[in-house]
């Protein structure tokens, strides 16, 4: 089998500079582009800035699109993050500057659903948005991060962009088990694989992703034609084993990309992060797991907390829990009989209100 190829390059959010990285990465990994529609999908989870290091940058987004561009691509960029962004586009394009970026290149993925089959033990067919399955080419630009539900946050993670209205609330609901969501995620990945990946690495999220403040300068783009190889040579640089995140794991079984970087041809500087904090729900791929799940239920009924301070009721987490576990008044309640530990909630407040609890973390570790 042929090495999948890697290219890191250091780059910063200068417009130049990115558009010089980006013309290096479509020579690295040509593509025929004259008179192609393209779609380029960011990983936008909500409506905030690119300097909160939350989302794929817009300077990243706007020199992909110049540069393909400029090999006579016609190139729209869209994303669809779910139910805080459904309906709202609009105002989620404006807040993450992406409306600035692209202009009318802008397109809301949510407007064109389309129920499509999909090769999964968990489900027959989903609605994804149409135009992913409709450009010529899809061009994905994830973002360096971690993620409680799933590890990491990557190329894989990024086509669950590609699911309207409540799917990705219904795709917690049927795989709620670490594994095996993260086996869906393949099954959605493997819907529309990416032409492309250029990861932005600008800035890494650690700790408890995907929308966590802990943010680390890094100044890099990492590119491939593969993308499991792109978020196995991130997983690395975090200081994780490849073969331990479920949706590597199960990538790298049906053949979709390598394990481990001794099966990638790379180019630049690779090099693992000091002191990276990988997210508080890391061991429950472990051993101990079964021994976690006794603690959570024994010690305490609440795995999540609010902050009272930040906490705005606006209700964003009840509307996102898929198990319904979560009622407000004057703040939000979770229900641990109800609850399936899908961290929707914490992925979805706007405010940054909703943690895990300092007990549970101190458990796990």
């Amino acid at each position: 089998m042929k090495k999948a190829r890697v290219l890191i390059l250091e780059a910063g959010y200068d417009q130049a500079r990115l558009l010089e990285c980006m013309r290096k990465i479509l020579e690295v990994f040509p593509l025929e582009l004259e008179g192609k529609r393209v779609l380029l999908k960011p990983n936008l989870l909500g409506p905030w800035p690119g300097e909160s290091g939350i989302i794929t940058h817009p300077q990243v987004v706007r020199a992909a699109a110049e540069a393909l561009r400029e090999r006579g691509a016609e190139v729209q960029a869209g994303d669809n993050p779910g139910i805080r962004g459904y309906g709202r586009m609009g105002h989620l394009a404006e807040a993450t500057g992406m409306l600035e970026a692209m202009g009318e290149g802008w397109v809301n993925l949510a407007e064109e659903p389309r129920k499509v089959p999909i090769n999964s033990r968990f489900l027959e067919e989903i609605t994804v948005a149409g135009q992913v399955m409709d450009f010529d080419l899809l061009i994905s630009l994830p973002k360096f991060k971690t993620h409680v539900s799933t590890i990491i946050t990557g190329a894989v993670k990024n086509s669950f962009g590609f699911l309207v209205g409540g799917e990705k609330a219904r795709m917690h609901a049927l795989a709620p088990r670490f594994r095996d969501f993260g086996e869906l995620m393949v099954d959605i990945y493997q819907l529309r694989v990416p032409d492309l990946v250029v990861m932005d690495a600008v800035t890494a999220m650690q700790g408890n992703g995907p929308s966590c403040e802990d943010i680390r300068p890094l100044g890099l783009l990492i590119a491939s034609d593969n993308g499991v190889a792109v978020d196995v040579v991130m997983a690395e640089m975090m200081g994780l084993h490849p073969e331990e995140i479920p949706l590597l794991e199960e990538a790298a079984r049906r053949g979709l990309g390598p394990l481990s970087t001794e099966d990638i041809e790379m180019e630049g500087p690779f090099r693992r992060i000091e002191g990276f904090r990988p997210p508080s729900t890391l061991p429950r791929r472990s051993f101990t797991a079964p021994f976690q799940r006794l603690g959570f239920r024994l010690i305490s009924r609440r795995i999540l907390r609010v902050d009272r301070e930040r906490c705005t009721a606006c209700r964003t987490c009840r509307n996102g829990c898929p198990a319904g576990a979560i009622e407000v008044k004057e703040y939000p309640r979770f229900d641990p009989d109800k609850c399936i530990l899908c961290y929707c909630c914490y992925e979805l407040c706007p405010e940054h209100a909703i943690s895990l609890n300092k007990l549970i973390r101190f458990i796990q570790r």
